[in-house]
C-alpha cells in the first residue's frame, strides 16, 4: 500500500487519550466481563488494565414479529446435538427473513426462542418463510443454519450440531505504516452459506461477536464456531474496513489494516445567506449514515469513510443539499462543502391497482437518494391511495410496498425546491403457480422443495413449499412478472430452474422432471500441487441450463481441500476458487464431469487464480476514487460486460480472461468517466484516470400538442446503445426542463419519454468539466420489437434466449424467449436499433431494425446457431474416474459430435496413443485448426470404435 501522511504524534496521542476517556465515562450495563470477546458479548479492554472493563451499551436487539406465530401456523421441531448426543438446556432462537431495505439488506425479525428438553428437542411455532436458526449451549460454540418453512407443511424438522469452539487472534494496524491502532472495535458476522460473491453475513446483534483492540492493537475472540465470517473494524481517526471472508480458525495472527479517516468540512447557510446554527447535517452514500450538527458559525466537520456522498442539511422547515456529489479519498479532507437551506421539494401522487384502478390504502413509499442507499423519507397512502413526501431537492429512488400486491419501484425521480413532482404508481396484484415433480420414469416425487420468486425482483423474496405424495405443489401470493421457479431434492446441491410469466390473478404451471443424483468428490490444491492456504469454494455449473438460467451448485472444501457435491445426473463444469471470487467469463476448457445416477465420480481440481487484472481508479485530481465502478468489456464471438466495484482506496481486480487482449476497461463514478483502456498483453498495474463530469441543461419541446408535464430521460451512447459504464442512467423530471450536473463528458444521445407516451431524441457532445445546452424535440409514441428465436439447423423454437437491446449480452437480459421461442421488447424509442440474441449453448447473434413512431415491428423467425468449438479443438470435454477417461460434454455440431462421439464414451486412445488421464486427453485432442485426429472410444456395452475427426477451424 502507498504511504499516507503521518498525523503529528502529539495530536495522535491526544486523540487516543480523549477516546479512552470517552469510553471510560460512558454509561455501562451489567457486570464487568473479561476483555476476550465471545459470541453474543460486546466487551472493551482498557489499555494497561488488568483485562477487565465495563461492557459497552449493547445495540438495540432485533425487533420481534408484529404478530407472533402460533402452532396453528406450523412449527419447527429443532433437535440439538453435540458429538451425536442430544443436548438439553440449549437455547434456540429463530429469526424470520423479510424483504430487503433501501440499502439492499434483508430485514430480520425475532420469531421466537426456547430451551431444549432432556431429549435435546424443542418445538417453535413458525409460519412459512425463510429463517435463521441458532443454538447455543454452555461449553460449545453456536450452531447456525438457514432453513425454509414450507407452505402446506405442518412441521419442519431441523437438526443443529454444536461444534467445539475455536478462537481468532488479530491486530489492527495503520495501513501502509504498520503502527498499532488501539481502541478499534472489531465485529465478526457469521456466514451460513458458501462464500459466493452474493453471500451475505448475518449482522443480527445477538449473533455477532465484538472485541476492542488493546494498546498494541491486538484483539482476541473465543467461543467461535468454525467457519467464515465478515470482519468489520472501526477506530477513531480511521475509515471503516471490511474483510468479507475471514476463515476461522486461521493460522497465526490476522492483521487488519485501517486507512486514515476522511473528513468533510463546510458550512450551512440559511436562505438569507447567514450561518445556520444547530442545523442537522446528514451524509448519505457510504457504509453507514453519518450525522452531526453545525456550530455557532454554521460550520461542521464530520469524520467519514472514504467514498462518494450526498450532504444534506435541515433546520426547521428548511432543507438543502450540497451541489453534486462530494468525493473524498482515504485520509483526505473535502473542504468548503456548502449547503444552502431553502424550501423543501415535494413528491406526491397516488397508488392504485392495475386491475380496477382502485386506490391502494396503507401502501408504504420509501425514498432513498438515487444510487446512494439510505432511507431519507417514507410515507403511507391514505384511503384515497394518495401520499406526500417532503424531501430536499435532488433525485430519488422510490419503492412501493403493499400487502397483497407486487412491489413497484421508480428510479431517478427528480425533486425540485418548492415544487411538486408527481409520481403515480399502479400495483399489480399477486399470482400463483402449480405443477408436478416426477422422476425420469414419470413417478411422482414427494417432499421435493419448490421455491419461486421474481427473476429480477426488488426484494429478492421467495415463497417455499414441498410436493405432496402425488408430487404436486401450489404456491400462492407470488409477485406478477417473470418468476423463477426452482425445485430440488434435499440431498442435491443444485436447483433445477424454470421461468413462468405470471399475470394478476393467474395460475401458471411449471412441471419438473428430476433425475436421480450422483456424487462428485475430490481434492482441491494449488496449481503447484501444494495445499490450499484456506478452504476454497467449488462451483458445479450445469452445462445445459434451464431456459437460459444458470443451475449451479456450491460446496466448500474442508481444511485439507476435500469437497463433496451431490448432483442430479448430467454434465457439469467445475471450478475451484477462493471465497468471494467472481469467475464470470465463459471458458470452454473448464474441467467437466459427467454425473450418472447412483455413481460416484472423483475429480481433483486446481485452485483457479482469480487475481486477473489489477489497478486503481483515480479522480481527476489524481486522488483515489473510492468505490468507483469498473467495467470490463469482452469483444469477439462472445461479447460480455462485467462490472466490478473498486474498494475504499479505488483499487480493483478483474477476473482473469483467456484472451486478455480482447478486453477494454472503463471506470465511472457519479458522472466522472475514464477513457476506454484496451488491455495490452502482459499488462501490469493499471491506472484508470477519471475525467470531470459535465453539466447538461435542456428542454423538451413539443412541435405540436401540449407541452409535457413530466418526462423520463436516459443518457445513451452516441450510437443509441445502452452505456456499459453505468448501471442506470434514467431520471424522471417534472415539467419540461432538466439539469444534470453529473453527465459524462463525451458524445451522447439524450432519449426522453413523456408521461403521456411521446418520445424524442437529440445528439449532444459534452466536454469534461464544461456545460452544454440541448433541446429535445418530441416525435411521437414508443414502439416495440417482437419475433421468434429458432435453431438454424432444425427450425425448432429456442427457449431462454436472452434479448439485449442496443448492448452486448451481459448478466441481465432485457427479455427472454418463452417455450414457443417468442419475445417482445417494449417501450422502444423510434429509430435504428440493434437486437442482440444469446441462446443457451449458442453463439451471439445480432439483428438491425429500424422502427417508426408507435410501430410494432415483428422480425419473424430469427435464427440462432449453436456455439462453435474452439479452433483447434474437437469440441469435447473430459472427466476421469477410477483410471478411466470419459467424454463429459460435447459442443453441439462440433467435430466430436458430428463424428459420432457421445457423452459417456470412454476415451481409450488419441492417434494410437493410450490416454491415461484428462490432461492427456485435452492435450492430445488439441492441434492445428483443420487437421485430422483419430480417437478410439468404447461405448457402454459395446466394442471399441475408432473415429476420424477434423479439428475445428
Amino acid at each position: 500500500m502507498r504511504q499516507r501522511p503521518l498525523f503529528p504524534l502529539v495530536v495522535a496521542a491526544i486523540l487516543c487519550v480523549a477516546a479512552l476517556l470517552l469510553l471510560w465515562l460512558r454509561p455501562t450495563l451489567g457486570e464487568e466481563t473479561p476483555s476476550t470477546a465471545t459470541v453474543g458479548t460486546r466487551t472493551v479492554a482498557r489499555p494497561g488494565s488488568s483485562g477487565v472493563s465495563p461492557a459497552r451499551v449493547p445495540p438495540r436487539p432485533t425487533p420481534p414479529l408484529d404478530t407472533p406465530a402460533t402452532l396453528a401456523d406450523g412449527s419447527f421441531v429443532v433437535r440439538v446435538k453435540a458429538s451425536g448426543a442430544p443436548v438439553s438446556g440449549a437455547t434456540v432462537r429463530a429469526w424470520l427473513k423479510g424483504p430487503e431495505d433501501s440499502a439492499g439488506q434483508p430485514s430480520w425479525r425475532h420469531a421466537g426462542e426456547g430451551t431444549t428438553a432432556e431429549d435435546g428437542s424443542l418445538r417453535l411455532p413458525a409460519a412459512p418463510g425463510l429463517y435463521l436458526l441458532s443454538a447455543q449451549a454452555q461449553g460449545y460454540a453456536p450452531a447456525r443454519r438457514e432453513v425454509a418453512r414450507h407452505q402446506g407443511e405442518s412441521e419442519t424438522v431441523v437438526e443443529l450440531s454444536l461444534p467445539a469452539s475455536v478462537s481468532l487472534r488479530g491486530r489492527t494496524v495503520a495501513e501502509g505504516r504498520g503502527e498499532p491502532v488501539p481502541l478499534a472495535e472489531v465485529t465478526l458476522r457469521p456466514y451460513t452459506e458458501p462464500g459466493s460473491p452474493s453471500a451475505q453475513a448475518h449482522a443480527l446483534p445477538e449473533e455477532v461477536a465484538v472485541a476492542t483492540s488493546d494498546e498494541q492493537g491486538r484483539f482476541d475472540f473465543t467461543g467461535l464456531a468454525p467457519g467464515r465470517y465478515e470482519l468489520v473494524a472501526e477506530a477513531p481517526g480511521f475509515s471503516r474496513r471490511t474483510l468479507r471472508f475471514v476463515p476461522v480458525p486461521t493460522s497465526g495472527e490476522l492483521e487488519v489494516g485501517l486507512w486514515p479517516a476522511s473528513t468533510l468540512e463546510g458550512f450551512v447557510l440559511g436562505a438569507d445567506g447567514q450561518p445556520a446554527l444547530d442545523a442537522e447535517v446528514r451524509v448519505l452514500g457510504g457504509p453507514t449514515d453519518f450525522r452531526t450538527t453545525t456550530g455557532a458559525g454554521g460550520g461542521f466537520s464530520l469524520e467519514v469513510s472514504s467514498g462518494t456522498y450526498w450532504v444534506i442539511a435541515r433546520k426547521g422547515g428548511q432543507v438543502g443539499r450540497a451541489p453534486g456529489f462530494i468525493v473524498v479519498g482515504p485520509g483526505e479532507t473535502a473542504r468548503d462543502v456548502t449547503v444552502r437551506l431553502g424550501a423543501t421539494g415535494h413528491l406526491a401522487g397516488t397508488v392504485t391497482r392495475v386491475a380496477d384502478a382502485g386506490p391502494v390504502e396503507g401502501a408504504w413509499l420509501v425514498a432513498s437518494p438515487t444510487g446512494a442507499g439510505g432511507e431519507l423519507g417514507r410515507a403511507r397512502t391514505d384511503a384515497a391511495g394518495q401520499y406526500a413526501l417532503e424531501l430536499p431537492p435532488g433525485d430519488y429512488d422510490v419503492r412501493v410496498l403493499a400487502s397483497g400486491h407486487t412491489d413497484a419501484s421508480s428510479q431517478g425521480l427528480v425533486v425540485e425546491a418548492d415544487r411538486y413532482t408527481v409520481a403515480d404508481f399502479r400495483l399489480e396484484g399477486t399470482a400463483s403457480v402449480e405443477g408436478t415433480v416426477v422422476d425420469p420414469r414419470g413417478r411422482p416425487l414427494a417432499g421435493v422443495s419448490v421455491r419461486a420468486g421474481l427473476l429480477r425482483g426488488a426484494s429478492g423474496e421467495e415463497l417455499y413449499t414441498r410436493t405432496d405424495a402425488a408430487g404436486t405443489y401450489l404456491l400462492e401470493g407470488l409477485p406478477v412478472g417473470t418468476v423463477r421457479v426452482r425445485a430440488k431434492q434435499d440431498t442435491s446441491a443444485v436447483w433445477t430452474s424454470r421461468t413462468a410469466q405470471l399475470a394478476t390473478g393467474a395460475r401458471g404451471r411449471v412441471d419438473f422432471m428430476l433425475s436421480e443424483t450422483g456424487l462428485v468428490q475430490g481434492r482441491v490444491t494449488l496449481a503447484s500441487g501444494e495445499p490450499l492456504p484456506e478452504p476454497a469454494v467449488v462451483r458445479a455449473m450445469a452445462k445445459e441450463g434451464s431456459g437460459g438460467l444458470m443451475d449451479m451448485g456450491l460446496a466448500e472444501t474442508d481444511a485439507e481441500g476435500h469437497y463433496q457435491l451431490e448432483l442430479r445426473a448430467g454434465v457439469y463444469q467445475l471450478t475451484a476458487v477462493l471465497p468471494g471470487a467472481r469467475y464470470t467469463y465463459y471458458h470452454v476448457d473448464d474441467p467437466a464431469v459427467t454425473v450418472e445416477p447412483g455413481t460416484s465420480v472423483t475429480m481433483d481440481l486446481s485452485l483457479m487464480d482469480e487475481r486477473g487484472l489489477r489497478g486503481v481508479v483515480l479522480e481527476p485530481s489524481g486522488a483515489p476514487s473510492p468505490r468507483a465502478l469498473v467495467v470490463a468489456t469482452q469483444a469477439g464471438d462472445f461479447p460480455l460486460s462485467i462490472p466490478v466495484d473498486a474498494d475504499e482506496e479505488g483499487r480493483f481486480s478483474v477476473p482473469p480472461h483467456p484472451q486478455p487482449t480482447a478486453l477494454t476497461l472503463q471506470a465511472h463514478n457519479a458522472g466522472r468517466l475514464s477513457a476506454p483502456l484496451p488491455i495490452p498483453e502482459g499488462a501490469g498495474e493499471l491506472k484508470l484516470q477519471l475525467r470531470p463530469a459535465a453539466t447538461l441543461r435542456g428542454r423538451v419541446v413539443a412541435r405540436s400538442g401540449a407541452a409535457p408535464s413530466g418526462f423520463t430521460l436516459r443518457l445513451l451512447e452516441a450510437d443509441g446503445s445502452a452505456p456499459v459504464w453505468a448501471r442506470d442512467t434514467q431520471r424522471t423530471f417534472p415539467g419540461n426542463e432538466f439539469l444534470l450536473t453529473d453527465a459524462p463528458g463525451q458524445p451522447l444521445k439524450v432519449s426522453v419519454r413523456t408521461t403521456d407516451g411521446r418520445t424524442g431524441e437529440a445528439q449532444v457532445t459534452l466536454s469534461p468539466g464544461l456545460r452544454a445546452d440541448v433541446e429535445v424535440p418530441l416525435t411521437g409514441g414508443a414502439s416495440s420489437i417482437s419475433g421468434r428465436a429458432v435453431w438454424s439447423h432444425s427450425g425448432a423454437p429456442v427457449q431462454g434466449v436472452g434479448l439485449y437491446l442496443d448492448r452486448p449480452p451481459g448478466s441481465s437480459a432485457d427479455a427472454r424467449t418463452g417455450p414457443d421461442g417468442r419475445f417482445r421488447l417494449k417501450d422502444v424509442t423510434p429509430g435504428a436499433h440493434t437486437v442482440h440474441l444469446l441462446a443457451p449453448e449458442g453463439k451471439p447473434e445480432a439483428r438491425s431494425v429500424t422502427v417508426a413512431t408507435s410501430e410494432a415491428v415483428d422480425l419473424g423467425d430469427v435464427q440462432v446457431s449453436a456455439r462453435k468449438a474452439n479452433a483447434g479443438s474437437v469440441g469435447a470435454g473430459f472427466s476421469e474416474d477410477r483410471g478411466w477417461v470419459s467424454v463429459a460434454w460435447l459442443t453441439p455440431e462440433g467435430p466430436a459430435a458430428q463424428g459420432g462421439v457421445r457423452v459417456g464414451d470412454r476415451l481409450l486412445a488419441v492417434d494410437g496413443q493410450v490416454v491415461r488421464n484428462r490432461t492427456e486427453a485435452e492435450r492430445r485432442t488439441q492441434g492445428a485448426p483443420g487437421t485430422p485426429v483419430q480417437v478410439t472410444v468404447r461405448r457402454e456395452g459395446g466394442a471399441e470404435q475408432t473415429l476420424q475427426l477434423t479439428r475445428a477451424d
